[in-house]
This record gives C-alpha cells, structure tokens and sequence, in this order.
C-alpha cells in the first residue's frame, strides 16, 4: 500500500477535490458557509420535532373532522385554541425568513468583489494565467452553491413545519399572505439567489463593500414591494358568478381578490353600500336590483403554482443581472486604462 509523507495515506485520486482557484474561493467564504449551514441544519432539527408534535396533535384532538368547516362554531373554538400553541409559535420564524435573502445579498453578495475592486487585489488577475472571465465565473459560483444549499434546507424545513398546521387551520392561517408565503417553498431559495446576484452586480458597479451592502439592502426592498404588488396577477384567476347570494361566491381559504354585486340578468353592477347598514340587507339589495355576487380569487391550489411562478421570475432577473456582470467584467470592470507614457529620446 502506498503511503505519502510522514506515513500519511496517499490521497484516493478518485475523491472529488477543489482546487486552484475555486479551492481559494471557498476558503474566504467558508467561515459564512459554515455559519449558514450550522443554523439551517438546527432550524431544520426543531422543524422535525414540532411537525411531528403537530401531527400527533391534529389526531389528539380529532381536527381532521373539521376540514371544510373551519369556521364553524364547533371547531371554530378548538382550532383557536389549537392555534395558540401550534400556529402562533410559528408566525415569528416564517416572517424572519423574509431576512434571509437580504442576508445572501448584503453580507455574501455585496463584498464578494466589492472588495476586491475596492483594495485592488483585482489588479492580481492580470498578472496570473487565470482568464478574467474564469476568475468571475468562480468567484460567482461558489457563493451561489452555498446559497442554494443553505437557502434550501431552510425551506424545506419551515415548509415541512407549516404544512400540517396550515391543513389543519385552512383559512384561519391563510396561505396568500406574505407570511408564509416567503417563508416556506422554493420562492425563499428563488429570492436568495436573485439577492446574492444583486449585490454582487451592485458591488461590481459601485466597488465599494459598504456601499453595495446597503444599495442591496435598498435596491432589494424595492424588489420585494415589486414582487408582492405582481403576486396576484401572475397565475390566472378563478371568476364566479352566483345569484341569490350576499357572500362572495369563493372557497373559504381562497385568496379573494375583488368582488362585486350582480344584476338579475348577471351583469356587474355597482355597490349599494348604503344596504349594507340595514336591518335586512338582502331585501334592501333586492330593491336596488342586486341580486348576487361575483368574485375573482385564487384557490388555494393556486399556492404552489404560484410559488414556482415568482421563483422562475427571481431566477431570470438573476440570470440577467448575472450577463450584465460578466459583461462589465469582460470590459475591464469599466475602468478606462492610462496610455503608457512616450518613451524619452
């Protein structure tokens, strides 16, 4: 059997190994790797604990008879109560993920070439035989591997929490609103990544470390607001139609988007308001010639579709603010070279 120095085994040269320059990359971003990775893992430990403490919950209490009728005055008391040891727990957790991209952006994407432009190790590239583009491409890489990794171990481990707290709750725990939207699913590893590309093309723009991580703060705020405001209108809506009724005629857990009175030939039609403060609001709708409503809504079916829908959007900004980068890289990071100065006769 070989043996290399000091007796030590020689190394399987079958075994997967980093090397050069990615080898140097994952060295200075390994601390924050380790750190991501130690924290999604735990989160992931107690995720697994307390679903299984739901579960075991739901069939104590026997909530699985109360699917459909959530709202009734039966189970209306018990899922409240059931609520406040199970679902509340949870809100502060599936609300703080919404950090967790702004984490990649700010404190993996924004230095990660912010520094060197700003200390000019850049410069060192030059003087190597590693091509510009081959050191862009590692140094890009390697971060987005990790965030991947650690973005969706946190996922799955607040989807596999809230998913049998939100089936047992229906629409006492909606699915629609921000949270848990962006706490569970592939949205949260979608929105990761966009963010760690945008303070990375921030921070090749700007090349200042500081500068970059708050613009990405910033800039990423205003890419949250945007998403939320196009949620609805990216997956097709469900629209009914139904006559004598003074409800909106959509599922209880479905995320209802508008909603209006109908005439009896179902025509939309405006709102009385003025009927809606009397003793009988059917009759006094009857009289002004309403006689149902319309909705248009997502069901909760919707909710996952969705999800793959705003995570698509997130991964082809971060496509486009990737080729931009590589562009500005491929220039020479925009900054204009000084002519070598004429030689002395």
């Amino acid at each position: 059997m070989s043996t290399g120095i000091l007796g030590a085994p020689a190394a399987d040269p079958r075994r997967p190994r980093l090397r050069g320059l990615t080898w140097l990359i994952w060295r200075q971003n390994r601390t924050a790797f380790w750190i991501g990775i130690v924290a999604a893992l735990a989160v992931a430990i107690y995720a697994v604990v307390q679903h299984q403490h739901i579960t075991a919950a739901v069939t104590a209490q026997h909530l699985d008879a109360c699917q459909g009728q959530e709202t009734s005055m039966p189970c209306l008391g018990r899922l409240n109560a059931f609520g406040q040891h199970y679902q509340f727990p949870m809100r502060r957790p599936l609300q703080a993920m919404l950090l967790l991209p702004f984490l990649f952006g700010m404190f993996l994407g924004g230095p990660q070439l912010a520094q060197e432009l700003e200390s000019g190790t850049y410069r060192m590239v030059a003087t190597q035989s590693v091509p510009r583009m081959r050191w862009f491409a590692a140094k890009l890489s390697v971060p987005l591997a990790m965030t991947v990794l650690v973005s969706g171990v946190f996922a799955a481990a607040m989807t596999w929490w809230w998913h049998p707290a939100a089936q047992a709750m229906g629409p006492l725990f909606a699915w629609h609103s921000w949270y848990p939207f962006y706490g569970i699913g592939p949205v949260v590893v979608g929105l990761s990544v966009v963010f760690l590309v945008l303070g990375t093309t921030l921070g090749i723009f700007l090349r200042r470390t500081v500068l970059a991580m708050g613009a990405t703060l910033v800039t990423g705020a205003g890419l949250f607001a945007l998403l939320e405001r196009a949620r609805p209108h990216l997956w097709p809506v469900h629209t009914t139609y139904a006559q004598h009724t003074v409800d909106p005629p959509a599922p209880a857990d479905a995320w209802l988007l508008a909603d209006g009175p109908l005439s009896p030939d179902g025509r939309r039609v405006s709102e009385v308001w003025d009927c809606y403060a009397s003793r009988d609001i059917k009759q006094c709708l009857t009289s002004h010639g309403i006689t149902g409503r319309w909705a248009e809504y997502h069901p909760a079916s919707h909710l996952w579709a969705l999800q793959w829908t705003v995570t698509g959007l997130c991964l082809a900004l971060a496509a486009v603010l990737v080729a931009l980068s590589a562009w500005w890289v491929r220039g020479g990071f925009g900054i204009r070279r000084r002519p070598a100065p004429a030689e002395k006769r």
